[in-house]
């Protein structure tokens, strides 16, 4: 599933990132999958927070981007609450830490594979 909306997100993603400067298809994944890794982080800070879903889901409603972009970021969203919320303050940072790593390294793996015949 996150591999199909990875490639939605390909040419609208790629194509803005490596027109804006001349980018190295490393460089625009490590961009691509920094964004990914902080919207991941403070979506996960709300979900450790009590936020609700449907909160988050909202917001990504109200947003202006496009479509696809709103379906992966919903998928985010669903990826978070999938975890627990924990009850100390330690473990909802570690909790924070560890789930913008993994998507991190999702979106990293992901774009890779799809853009290895790029090298």
């Amino acid at each position: 599933m996150k591999n199909k909306k990875l490639l939605v997100l390909i040419p609208i993603i790629t194509l803005s990132t490596f027109t804006h400067g001349k980018m190295t298809k490393d460089n625009a994944i490590e961009e691509i999958c920094g964004s990914i890794s902080e919207y991941s982080e403070s979506v996960m800070q709300s979900r450790q927070l009590g936020g609700k879903m449907v909160d988050s889901i909202k917001l990504i409603n109200q947003s202006g981007a496009a479509e696809p972009i709103k379906n992966f970021h919903k998928s985010i969203v669903f990826e978070a609450y999938k975890e627990p919320k924990w009850a100390t303050e330690k473990n909802q940072k570690n909790a924070v830490t560890e789930f913008s790593n993994k998507m991190y390294l999702v979106c990293n793996e992901s774009f890779r594979n799809e853009l290895k015949d790029l090298d």
